[in-house]
């Protein structure tokens, strides 16, 4: 970007346009154009050979055919109802309770969802409570509405409860309402962990006791690949305490741009009146009905199959190059692994040490509210690299740990 010819913007900006925020550094970021990253265990993306190439161009042909024009005008407000309807089959299949249609509102993804919860709950300088570690990508668009985001520290079962009643009375004190709970319940990014069912009722009576919403992103809840599933907070709940999100983003493609908000039907008005997109993307919300109503379970067992071995090839190359000297999560589910490195490593030296040998990953801070903590731990992710790039790339990432200790 050009910063002197950016300047002469800035008082035409508004104040969220002019915000900044901690920005993780990445080792990516270090790479020209020439000499990008070979080993890439930084971003969540799906496999690329998972896509199905073939079975979405024949859902593309049975579109235009069934619906042809409809397909490729302006769209309900909600959402295509054949999708609507997808989301709710799956939800009872999947994990064993029911919606209807008039709980699901579709979006240009789970990020688009997410920002739709904040602009039906915040204004500059609410509290919001969020797990510390999380998304990098939930904080920037949470940052973006100017709350006062406080952080709750996790354990084995996920969200600290104490803590997050702690941070309730304090704000109750104050006079202050925190406007949400922010929790990512299966296979948590960064982390990995599962939160448990006991702490997922003690969240939900926290939520109706102090009057506040749980906004539940469940990104990553079809990628099991070990343990016993645990019911969703929106499934769990009785009291319209719940906003969750989900996306078509690591079961089918990220490039979809499709995913949905589950609400209250009471709410879903009230959210449905900050989209002004002409309804979600008519066509692609058509495809990708058509072709996961006859292939969705059988393609997400296909996944389920991929991801496991590659979670498990990246977890014996960690475990054979650092042994106990780090520690070191085990995920039951979704595309990362948490690591907090061996003490004494320097962080800095590693991060140049990762770039000499063109491994990408994202540094522990980028995923704490304050962009500082976390600065001994880092997140791979076992995603989009093959299984012998995750076997190269891993066992160079456990040189450069022992180098920068």
């Amino acid at each position: 970007m050009d910063i002197a010819a950016a300047a002469r913007y800035e008082s035409l900006l508004s104040r969220r346009a002019s915000l900044t925020f901690p920005s993780p550094r990445l080792s990516r970021a270090a790479f020209s154009e020439a000499q990008s990253p070979r080993y890439l265990f930084a971003g969540g993306f799906p496999d690329p050979g998972s896509f199905p190439y073939q079975e979405l161009i024949e859902a593309t042909r049975e579109v235009m055919e069934h619906e042809g024009a409809q397909a490729l005008v302006y769209g309900h407000p909600l959402g295509y109802m054949g999708l609507r309807e997808l989301v709710c089959e799956k939800t009872r299949r999947l994990e064993g309770f029911e919606i209807s249609v008039d709980n699901v509102l579709i979006t240009n993804g789970s990020s688009h969802a997410l920002a739709l919860a904040c602009d039906l709950l915040l204004d500059p300088g609410d509290v919001i409570l969020t797990e510390a570690p999380t998304f990098s990508g939930s904080l920037n668009t949470f940052r973006r509405y100017g709350p006062e985001i406080i952080g709750i520290p996790l354990d084995t079962e996920g969200i600290r409860t104490d803590l997050v009643e702690d941070q309730l009375k304090m704000a109750a004190r104050r006079g202050q309402k925190v406007k949400f709970i922010y929790t990512i319940v299966n296979f948590q990014n960064p982390t990995g962990v599962t939160m448990s069912l006991r702490r997922r009722h003690e969240l939900l009576a926290l939520a109706e006791r102090y009057d506040t919403i749980v906004l539940e992103d469940d990104a990553y809840g079809e990628l099991r690949y070990s343990g016993e599933p645990v019911l969703s907070l929106f499934g769990l709940d009785r009291a319209g305490r719940v906003l969750r999100t989900g996306t078509l983003s690591k079961i089918l493609a990220a490039g979809v741009r499709l995913g949905w908000i589950l609400a209250p039907k009471e709410l879903l008005p009230r959210i449905a009146q900050f989209k002004t997109d002409g309804g979600t993307n008519p066509y692609v919300s058509r495809v990708a009905t058509y072709y996961l109503r006859r292939h969705m379970y059988d393609h997400i067992e296909v996944l389920r199959s991929i991801y496991r071995q590659k979670r498990d090839v990246m977890l014996e190359r960690l475990y054979a190059g650092l042994g106990s000297d780090a520690e070191i999560s085990h995920p039951d589910g979704g595309f990362f692994i948490w690591i907090r490195l061996p003490e004494g490593t320097d962080p800095e030296r590693l991060l140049a040490l990762a770039t000499e040998r063109r491994i990408a990953y994202v540094p522990g801070p980028a995923f704490f509210p304050n962009g500082q903590d976390g600065t001994d731990y880092i997140r791979l992710a076992f995603s989009w690299a093959s299984l012998d790039e995750i076997r190269q790339g891993v066992d160079l990432l456990c040189e450069a740990i022992r180098e920068a200790r």
